[in-house]
């Protein structure tokens, strides 16, 4: 069956009535437009927060910008969605509109996940080092505290920045893999100022030394022994773990090495006892040494004698021990006594030598004398 042709008349009538339908759709357009923008219909009666535990919900509403009575169209979703991400506590936010006149803002938290010790202040962060604030008093947080990362700038929303990042980043993943463990809650402090040597002290007070950690992998081994270690032993003050070696060795300090401790970290060292960081103690100027080499051959004896005294006092309460971190030292003098002790002999040295001489040159005036006494009776 053939389709009847469409008349020039029927063609016209038939775009009149598109040309009419379209009108009357951008005229009810234009009228839905000014009723949803400029009718108290759609104002904002209502906004709620969901996902703050730091936060008020007040400063989370008052960091977005939008205020009740605004249009609900006429907000900028993007915009505060912005403002809210430059929030410190805040990672992440979404504005939802929930017509006619409220709006819902959700927002993902961040946690106060470390305490950065810095000499001025704290500086509390994300395990991922995202400064969250600074605060002076940290004794409400329940965060791990981390001595030894040089922060060099700390400001709020941004990554902290050290004077090495490559150390800082390095710290930041061995800290992280502690964060997805079952003893997060449990560790009070990290140790990082030696970057050989990581340390961890527990709530408890028991010191966890790790050692060289060459690579993450590394680190996870000595945290499943450790995981497998603490179940069996008591955690006290005086207990420590030294996973140094492929053998973690659990074992307790003595009073004398607690004492000796608590004073080595009140003089402002975060090492350990006999670490690489202190070596003061141990050094000498090369003029004490030149000194002390003079000496050595008068003072070889009394030296020789108090070594075998030393030994017989310490040997009886010296005990085997795998902690390098607490290794037996000798009693160190200060440089002003060593350079008394050094120049000692020296001295008593040059003095006899002078008497010598001087006895030489009267031995030698009473000769003289004499002589000419002996030819003047001739």
């Amino acid at each position: 069956m053939q389709r009847k042709r469409e008349t020039s008349s029927e063609r016209y009538k038939r775009r009149i009535k598109q040309r009419r339908i379209f009108v009357l759709s951008v005229f009810a357009a234009v009228v839905l437009l000014c009723i949803c923008l400029f009718t108290p219909i759609f104002g904002i009666t209502q906004i709620s927060v969901t996902g703050n535990t730091l936060l008020a919900a007040e400063d989370v509403i008052a960091a977005s910008g939008i205020e009740k009575g605004e249009n609900v169209f006429r907000i900028s979703r993007k915009k505060a969605e912005k403002a809210l991400a430059s929030v410190a506590y805040i990672e992440s936010a979404k504005i939802k509109r929930k017509f006619p006149a409220k709006i819902v803002i959700e927002i993902d938290e961040a946690k106060q996940d470390i305490i950065i010790d810095t000499p001025q202040e704290f500086v509390v962060t994300t395990v991922a080092g995202r400064v969250l604030e600074k605060t002076d008093d940290v004794t409400s947080l329940t965060a791990p505290i981390i001595y030894g990362i040089e922060v060099t700038k700390s400001e709020p929303a941004k990554k902290i920045e050290t004077s090495d990042d490559e150390i800082l980043n390095m710290n930041l993943e061995r800290i992280g893999c502690f964060y997805e463990t079952d003893y997060w809650g449990d560790i009070d402090e990290f140790r990082v100022s030696d970057v050989s040597n990581f340390i961890m002290i527990m709530k408890s007070g028991m010191k966890v030394t790790f050692g060289s950690i060459d690579s993450t992998e590394s680190l996870q081994r000595k945290i499943k022994m450790m995981a497998q270690i603490l179940p069996q032993v008591q955690q006290t003050e005086k207990s420590y773990l030294d996973l140094t070696t492929d053998k973690g060795y659990f074992g307790e300090y003595t009073d004398a090495e607690l004492e000796e401790m608590r004073k080595w970290e009140e003089s402002g060292n975060t090492g350990i006892i006999g670490g690489d960081d202190k070596t003061s103690g141990n050094q000498t100027d090369d003029s004490s040494d030149a000194k002390k080499s003079d000496s050595d051959d008068n003072s070889k004896n009394d030296e020789d004698s108090s070594s075998e005294s030393s030994q017989k006092t310490s040997g009886s309460s010296a005990k085997p021990s795998s902690k390098p971190s607490k290794s037996s030292e000798p009693e160190e003098d200060d440089e002003d006594s060593v350079r008394k002790k050094t120049s000692a002999s020296p001295s008593a040295s040059a003095s006899a030598k002078a008497n010598s001489d001087q006895t030489k040159e009267d031995a030698k005036a009473s000769a003289s004398s004499k002589a000419k006494k002996e030819s003047g009776v001739d």
